[in-house]
């Protein structure tokens, strides 16, 4: 069993959804991250963003983005027509067999079903890419309900809350931890499609 990730395929760096397409960040798209990550209700749970958000703090993001290492830390720009209206990344632990998502979507963009779209697509390319990948987790805080629903759409099971698991800003912070196992995706991915009402 391999555990040097040098082993594991790397993962495209362009991934198409049904309405999205997942690209490597651009130094391009920092007045696309400015425009929502200006936004104090979309950072609401990113506590450690700086506030207020400058077009400064999207070039260094952008920066740190670039400068990631795409064998064990792959992050996307979601991006709709051209515009970024989010991020995703899936850090890989080959040791382990696991990876671990982490997405968000501007807020203009919430409720659409954009989030669950990129983030499905990811899941289905991680483990279609990487056969020896056996779990994905994913992680919110507690009280953000709209992320932990994106994880229950995308099959994960929930499997405990970590009490006072950080502080951010002085505040201990609950965090909900959901993951979803490969022999659970394939039972999804081969399941006939629900019938719509």
């Amino acid at each position: 069993m391999p555990t040097d990730e040098s082993v594991w395929p790397t993962l495209p760096e362009v991934i198409d959804a049904p309405r999205l397409t997942l690209r490597p960040w651009r130094l391009d798209d920092v007045d696309d991250v400015f425009t929502y990550a200006q936004d104090g209700e979309w950072s609401r749970f990113l506590r450690l963003l700086p506030s207020p958000y400058t077009r400064s703090d999207a070039e260094v993001f952008l920066a740190r983005q670039l400068d990631l290492d795409r064998t064990t830390h792959p992050s996307w720009a979601i991006t709709l027509e051209e515009t970024a209206i989010g991020g995703l990344n899936l850090r890989l632990f080959p040791r382990h067999r696991l990876g671990e998502l982490g997405y968000s979507v501007a807020r203009a963009h919430w409720g659409q079903g954009f989030c669950t779209e990129a983030a499905g697509a990811v899941v289905d390319v991680g483990f279609r890419t990487i056969p020896e990948l056996n779990r994905i987790r994913a992680f919110a805080d507690v009280d953000n309900t709209a992320s932990q629903r994106v994880m229950q759409k995308l099959g994960m099971t929930k499997e405990g809350v970590l009490r006072h698991n950080r502080v951010e800003g002085g505040v201990f912070l609950d965090e909900a931890w959901w993951g979803i196992l490969r022999p659970e995706w394939q039972d999804a991915a081969s399941a006939p499609p629900s019938p719509t009402t």
